[in-house]
């Protein structure tokens, strides 16, 4: 049950803290920020909240906007939120996506510098029996 809880915590605090970043926060910069998770702990205290951005430059700015405004949205989910404590919020770049299409490159790397087996090769002993079929 308290996995549930945890998870259902987590996916809230994801949903409201993208929305002010979207509305609430004035810099258009942080617009384009995507939360990709959120992870609390569990006694509601401190949150790590993991984001992307839609482009690669800018990272570290959008960053430092974050933790700036860590505060005001802190502020703004303890009005939205009816949690006893509203966490301390970490803003933490979410890099899990680089990391796949960088795995993907190496594993199409890999299978383009394999040679094919011969069993697997296509057109290649392939009888069609179409053509000598007898007439029934």
């Amino acid at each position: 049950m308290p996995r549930f809880r945890m998870s259902r915590i987590n996916s809230q605090l994801q949903r409201e803290i993208s929305m002010i970043l979207a509305r609430e926060v004035r810099d258009e910069k942080l617009t384009e920020v995507i939360v990709t998770s959120v992870d609390c702990s569990k006694d509601l205290k401190y949150a790590k909240v993991y984001y992307t951005t839609l482009h690669e430059n800018g990272r570290a700015e959008i960053a430092k906007l974050l933790d700036k405004c860590s505060s005001f949205v802190r502020t703004t989910l303890g009005r939205v939120l009816s949690y006893r404590t509203v966490p301390e919020l970490t803003f933490k770049f979410d890099d899990s996506e680089e990391l796949a299409r960088e795995m993907d490159k190496v594993l199409d790397k890999i299978s383009a510098a394999q040679p094919v087996p011969p069993d697997e090769q296509e057109g290649e002993g392939e009888t069609h029996d179409d053509d000598t079929r007898a007439d029934e």
